[in-house]
């Protein structure tokens, strides 16, 4: 019993000597990437960097952060900023946002307000560090803007994973009660006819890229999309619903190959909306929406082949 006691009082001090190790490691690593963003000409102050969650955790926390590109006046300021990863599991990564922050564009500052604003990564344990899953979520979160706008969601859900063909991901995006901009809405929409918000926006596809998302992404081009595959896309705003699915591809010209199918309910509201937005040209409005009665039969609800 004795010798059992001793080996198990070994091995928790082992442990945490490893985590008091591991933790001042994932701390340095912090300031160094700080510092390495400064010296590549990026105004970043913060009051402090700290490492805390023994024994089973390194949550990592930066206070008081404010970044911005002087090149073009992008930026960034939060009260904190925090990174979470098991010290057991260290390439899994959980990022969280404060409920306010600021984001500042050249023409104008925008207030982000937002409840459990949060996302998580994991890499493959290979040099390369290859992404193999992403989630970023949110409760309501709202977009404030200096100039008298303000958008929003009530919930937002945003997914990427690996497959298991080369540089292929599964992508899914839902976004529930959607609200657009005041003035966006009144052009979409002038005759206010639609409510203030979309029900449902989802997005459920495969990407397929010519390069892995890994630690190379900041050298050489950015990934290429090579194709798409959309399994479910639905859109509904009031009686409006749109829904897609299909393939395309890219050729060796880089053009669009392939098909997707769309459903359509209320399609000449749809009509409408594309000619407000400046989709399609409103003098040939009505030569849509003619071709609309034509494949419909003068039925609310069309459903559409589209081939690239």
């Amino acid at each position: 019993m004795r010798k059992l006691l001793i080996f198990v009082l070994a091995l928790g001090g082992i442990y945490c000597g490893y985590w008091f190790v591991g933790s001042a490691a994932v701390e340095r690593g912090a300031k160094a990437a700080l510092a390495q963003v400064q010296a590549d000409g990026w105004d970043l102050t913060y009051a402090g960097v700290s490492t805390q969650g023994f024994p089973s955790r390194f949550d990592t926390t930066l206070t008081d952060f404010s970044l911005r590109d002087p090149r073009t006046g992008i930026g960034w300021q939060a009260p904190f900023f925090q990174l979470f990863a098991l010290s057991y599991q260290p390439n899994k990564v959980i990022a969280i946002w404060p409920n306010d922050q600021t984001i500042t564009l050249p023409d104008q500052t925008l207030n982000v307000t937002s409840d459990r604003l949060r996302a998580s990564a994991a890499v493959a344990a290979n040099t390369d560090l290859t992404l193999t899953n992403a989630t970023a979520e949110t409760g309501p979160l709202t977009v404030a803007s200096d100039l008298g706008w303000h958008a929003g969601v009530d919930k937002g859900l945003l997914a990427l994973r690996q497959t298991d063909a080369v540089n292929t991901y599964d992508l899914f995006l839902e976004l529930t009660a959607l609200t657009l901009p005041a003035t966006l809405k009144s052009q979409l929409d002038p005759g206010n006819t639609l409510p203030l918000a979309l029900t449902v926006t989802k997005l459920d596809g495969t990407l397929t890229l010519d390069r892995p998302l890994d630690r190379h992404l900041d050298q050489g081009p950015q990934p290429t999309l090579l194709g798409l595959s959309i399994k479910d896309l639905n859109l509904t705003w009031g009686d409006l619903t749109l829904y897609a699915k299909g393939r395309i591809t890219a050729d060796a010209q880089g053009r669009a190959e392939g098909q997707i199918d769309i459903r359509a309910d209320d399609w000449r509201g749809l009509i409408a909306l594309a000619a407000n937005a400046g989709l399609i040209d409103p003098g040939v409005a009505p030569t849509w929406e003619n071709m609309g009665v034509v494949i419909t039969g003068g039925a609310d609800m069309f459903d559409l082949p589209l081939t690239f």
